[in-house]
């Protein structure tokens, strides 16, 4: 996570499933991986390296962690323009003065446009009832929301930077040898460059479709259990979450 104050898409969605299961999270830390949480992040991760080029950085501190994630996120959005397709991207954003953070799936290119889709593993080949896909479309939605803001510059590099404070930060003279042994020009080995790299690509992004998709995968199969599409409305969203109790604001 990227400071105490941040609170993930995924948690903000898990309430529409478990209205505790945020507040216990920020309250007691993360649940350990259970077998089936491991091989489902193993799949993920098969998937980013069929898309994006692996790119190895062990971070050392904070500000290393920040340069990392802008970084990598800045390397997927050229993949999207390269390969119309990429995965892994870190999208920032407010709500209710929170600083939220997400890290989307898969941006695809379909019909000239850019559309936000969603993997979710699932340890039987069964479907989801409506009560599992809601906080998976709301994680989806919010994620769609979050890039439109990226892109027009509802959410600024001045607003991360007041939310990360990144302009306090320089990374470890350890991680400059990482960066330095994949070829990266000393010019660009600091998080103000990254950041103004990585906010100059998402604001180039063009069109953002209004369809999502989630794609429910059986984890042992790999195979394609069903495919769900859907309409992304921002009022519909923002009904949503206009009564939203966010339970990390009393923790």
């Amino acid at each position: 996570m990227l400071n105490k104050k941040s609170i993930r898409v995924t948690d903000i969605a898990s309430q529409y499933w478990c209205e505790r299961q945020m507040e216990l999270r920020y309250l007691y830390g993360d649940k350990k991986k259970t077998i089936e949480e491991k091989k489902g992040t193993m799949l993920h991760e098969m998937l980013e390296n069929e898309t994006n080029i692996p790119i190895i950085l062990e971070p050392k501190n904070y500000a290393d962690y920040i340069y990392k994630t802008l970084y990598t996120s800045s390397a997927a959005l050229s993949a999207l323009k390269e390969n119309k397709k990429t995965r892994e991207i870190q999208v920032f954003g407010r709500m209710e003065g929170f600083n939220i953070v997400g890290k989307v799936d898969q941006l695809n290119f379909r019909n000239g446009s850019v559309t936000v889709e969603e993997d979710k593993t699932r340890a039987s080949a069964n479907l989801p009832n409506a009560a599992q896909t809601l906080p998976n479309k709301m994680q989806v939605m919010f994620y769609r929301a979050m890039l439109e803001d990226l892109r027009d510059g509802n959410y600024t590099i001045d607003d991360f930077r007041k939310a990360y404070y990144t302009e306090r930060l320089s990374i470890t003279d350890e991680f400059r040898r990482q960066l330095a042994a994949l070829h990266i020009d000393p010019s660009k080995q600091s998080i103000q460059h990254v950041e103004k790299e990585f906010f100059a690509k998402v604001h180039s992004l063009g069109e953002i479709s209004d369809t999502l998709y989630i794609k429910y995968i059986n984890q042992f199969t790999e195979e394609t259990i069903k495919i769900y599409k859907f309409q992304y409305r921002r009022e519909d969203l923002r009904k949503e979450t206009k009564n939203l109790y966010l339970s990390i604001g009393k923790v």
